[in-house]
């Protein structure tokens, strides 16, 4: 529905008549709905008070819904208060304001000029006594021509409901995922707020991309929404956090039942399972959709992992599957991994076993730095790269130990201190909460916050006196630690999704979640493929033969990995953590009697016993001995 709004006399019929030509829309005028007392009241020259217009807003109200329903409407009507629109939005939260604005004696000779209308010129000071401008909305001049007016308002109303996706946030993200929509021949719409260091971003943006003619910007929410289809389907590329509830917050009003906001962003999957059971109560979808590849598989195809209603996934399914990565058999990249905040928990693993792949390579170059040159190192990442080990972060870091500026390796000029997002550490708190083993995961958030404490790291190591063994560990055998930590980290991860899908009644496909892990995202692999056709027949690799064979072969290469840290002085938590992970998992017994014991002793916390049935508890009076 367009309402075009302004005083008596800015010419809101006209342009109507106007635009109802050109587009085939039909016209109402809100004068026309007026009750005969209201119409005798203005021609004797008496004001209309709010009581006065209630009715006729309300009839309006109703009005608006039936015509908008119909398909495209135009209304001409004052609206000339904040509170008076909010009646006439009341059944339809889609309008799109036009606001006319003129001068008093523009507006005042106009209304001069009229013959044989109710309303006279000496009732114009009362109407701009009552005008509320608002801050949204599209702004004409109606100085200018009706012709030029008109034509100025169909290139900014155009796109009014034609397009098949709105994006939210023009960060680095959104604007990947607008053009990728784009370039796949969806007609998309982009918001941005307005704010002050971002009143240029849509215009920026808008004229960065041209070529695109189905990319259409805006400033104010309430256009940016109806110009989406219904069901709406909006994408937030925001910040996490307060920064989503605040927008949901405004686009609630804005939206009608059976439309679809989508969470593209790093959230936390607690918030986003409480986000959509609250907004179930509008009948709206709520989807958290984890989203990996950065900026490129933004643009150009990203592993996309959806969580939400399976009718919410049928509605946007045909839009995954054209801007998703594609696996080797050219399947979209994209899948359905639960309800609620199923997508952003899966990416959340996947988050943390990036960070313990990321921390597994630094462990790596900082033993072999001990006995190679960084060429040397980058040479043998790219020859793993070629083999069973190839990975697109193995890839990179081989790329990345050969640049050089100037005549020093860039690597020397980053400080060493690693920064972390909240997806690393969730992954540990959820582990922690639904009793799962992700110690790599953790070690590697650890390691980080180890590396932040650099001026205590530079004091204390003035102070320890250290000699190192300086025997050169065999590629061989550090190819095979290589290979036995990542068999580990993935297992850890996947436990971890199984653990929280059999909580939270998730569907859980191991075999979906890699193959969807394996184009597009940061922790895609020649491992990630293989565990995709493993996952076929066995859902947990500590029941798959082959794998298991695996670890206990190159178990032996981590251990003379760790050994040569331990002689080099170098913290390699994450391979430790990986090693003992393993040999606890093959120890059939474990030292955790005695921590019972000890529970049972200052705690009364009972225990049960090997010779009696599982199900029976028991404790000792240990003081008495």
């Amino acid at each position: 529905m367009i309402v075009l709004m302004g005083v008596s006399g800015t010419g809101k019929s006209s342009l109507g008549k106007m635009l109802s030509l050109q587009t085939g829309w039909p016209l109402y005028d809100a004068d026309d709905f007026h009750p005969k007392s209201n119409k005798d009241k203005m021609n004797s020259g008496l004001k209309l008070n709010d009581s006065d217009r209630k009715p006729w807003l309300d009839n309006l109200s109703q009005k608006i819904s039936l015509w908008s329903n119909d398909g495209q409407a135009i209304l001409a009507c004052s609206a000339l208060k904040e509170s008076y629109r909010e009646i006439l939005s009341s059944h339809n939260n889609s309008i799109q304001w036009v606001v006319l604005n003129g001068s008093f004696e523009l507006i005042k000779d106009r209304l001069e000029m009229r013959k044989d209308h109710f309303f006279n010129s000496e009732l114009l000071q009362s109407q701009f006594e009552d005008l509320e401008l608002p801050a949204y909305g599209i702004h004409l001049d109606v100085k200018k021509s009706l012709r030029t007016l008109c034509v100025s308002l169909l290139s900014k109303i155009e796109p009014l409901g034609s397009a098949g996706i709105g994006v939210v946030g023009m960060g680095v993200m959104g604007q990947g995922i607008a053009l990728n929509c784009a370039e796949n021949k969806i007609t998309t719409s982009v918001y941005n707020r307005s704010v002050p260091g971002e009143e240029k971003v849509i215009d920026t943006f808008i004229s960065k991309n041209k070529d695109f003619k189905n990319i259409h910007g805006f400033t104010d929410l309430g256009p940016f929404v109806a110009s989406l289809k219904r069901p709406r389907k909006i994408w937030l590329m925001i910040k996490s956090g307060a920064a989503v509830d605040g927008l949901i917050n405004d686009l609630v009003s804005l939206l009608e039942e059976g439309d679809i906001i989508v969470d593209g962003g790093n959230s936390h999957y607690p918030d986003t399972q409480r986000r959509a059971q609250e907004l179930q109560k509008n009948k709206i979808h709520f989807v958290g959709c984890g989203v990996s590849g950065g900026e490129l598989g933004a643009r150009y195809g990203a592993s996309i992992m959806f969580g939400g209603s399976v009718d919410a996934y049928r509605a946007l399914s045909p839009l995954l599957d054209k801007i998703a990565a594609k696996d080797l058999t050219k399947k979209p990249c994209q899948s359905y991994m639960g309800k609620e905040g199923a997508g952003h928990f899966v990416k959340m693993v996947h988050n943390g076993i990036e960070y313990a792949e990321m921390q597994l390579l630094a462990e790596t170059f900082a033993v072999l730095s001990q006995q190679m040159c960084y060429e040397e190192i980058a040479s043998l990442f790219q020859k793993m790269s070629d083999g069973p080990e190839a990975g697109y972060l193995l890839e990179i870091t081989a790329h990345i130990l050969r640049k050089k500026e100037g005549d020093a390796f860039l690597v020397d000029l980053i400080l060493d201190q690693a920064n972390s997002k909240g997806t690393g550490i969730w992954s540990s708190s959820a582990a922690l909460s639904l009793g799962s083993v992700n110690t790599m995961m953790t070690a590697a958030v650890f390691a980080r916050y180890l590396s932040s404490l650099k001026n205590q790291r530079v004091r204390l190591s003035k102070t320890k006196i250290t000699q190192k063994k300086l025997i050169p560990i065999e590629v061989s055998s550090l190819v095979e630690a290589y290979r036995f930590a990542r068999i580990i980290n993935h297992i850890q991860g996947f436990n971890l999704i199984e653990r929280a899908a059999n909580k939270y009644n998730w569907d859980y496909n191991p075999s979906e979640i890699a193959r969807v892990w394996t184009q597009g995202c940061i922790i895609r692999s020649v491992l990630m493929e293989r565990l995709s056709e493993a996952f076929k027949t066995e859902k947990s690799l500590l029941n798959n033969t082959e794998y298991i064979d695996v670890l206990n072969k190159t178990e032996s290469g981590a251990a003379i990995l760790i050994h040569q840290a331990i002689d080099q002085k170098i913290p390699i938590d994450g391979y430790f953590s990986a090693y003992n992970y393993w040999v606890a998992m093959c120890s059939e017994t474990l030292p955790a009697n005695l921590i019972q014991a000890q529970r049972d002793f200052f705690g009364a916390h009972t225990y049960r016993r090997i010779d009696k049935p599982f199900e029976e508890t028991f404790h000792t009076q240990w003081h008495n001995d």
